[in-house]
């Protein structure tokens, strides 16, 4: 992976407008909305995780969701500005241009998180040991790894003048879905299971495990770890036959 191009593309994506309005701004704003109007009063949920933290939970799992999918999703632009042909030119294998998207997808998720983190830490209702901290952090920062893979399949499967809305509607989605709009904790139980399909939901469980003793856990990590195997093979393999017809 070449160090040079991987700076590269993290400039690329810190200074697009979209990403801070969609990945960062609109993460922050809704959390600050949503605790002012249902997190005072140190509440809770009938299964006993704080309504303060877990809505902080879930925003930044928004963020970070946001802003993996649409990395991963803008090789579609590139794939058609002809970006790809002139990369098979570079010493750049065809493996580490994905591993770069992947990795950049990584790091443009650690903002998102931890600005919702620090506002979260700001407001009455969100209190968590430091080891509650580095739980929720990390498992919002690892379990961003199967969106970065889903993006990655979304930009190597549409052309790009679809991308925008065939990413605001999966972002819609699978936030929708995720319990990040809906708390699981108070879905109708139909509403539940659909959400148990989804990985934004185990992405969701996972960064919330901060906050109780989740029993779950393991398998948030499986479905996580399964949804990216298989988004990664699938891309892999995408991204080689077009490069085999180009």
């Amino acid at each position: 992976m070449n160090a040079r191009y991987l700076a590269l593309e993290c400039r690329r994506i810190i200074r697009s407008g979209r990403f801070l309005i969609f990945s960062m701004v609109m993460p922050s704003v809704l959390f600050l909305i949503l605790v002012g109007m249902y997190g005072g009063d140190d509440a809770a949920y009938d299964d006993g995780s704080p309504v303060a933290a877990a809505m902080m939970v879930s925003m930044g799992a928004f963020g970070a969701m946001s802003a993996a999918l649409s990395t991963g999703a803008r090789v579609a632009v590139e794939r058609g500005g002809g970006w790809q042909r002139q990369l098979r030119l570079t010493p750049l294998s065809p493996a580490g241009y994905l591993y770069t998207k992947l990795v950049v997808a990584m790091l443009v998720a650690i903002p998102s998180i931890a600005l919702v983190s620090v506002l979260g830490a700001t407001v009455e209702g969100v209190s968590l040991s430091a080891s509650g901290w580095i739980i929720a952090t990390a498992g919002l920062w690892l379990g961003a790894l199967p969106f970065a893979a889903l993006g990655l399949l979304i930009g190597l499967s549409i052309p790009a003048d679809s991308l925008p809305s065939v990413m605001g509607l999966s972002s819609m989605l699978l936030g929708l879905l995720g319990g990040m709009w809906i708390p699981a904790q108070i879905a109708p139980d139909w509403l539940s299971a659909i959400m148990k399909a989804t990985p934004s939901y185990w992405f969701t469980q996972l960064g919330q495990s901060a906050l109780y003793d989740d029993s779950h856990v393991l398998t948030a990590i499986a479905v996580l770890a399964a949804y990216t195997l298989v988004a990664g093979l699938i891309s892999a393999r995408r991204f080689v036959a077009g490069a085999q017809r180009a």
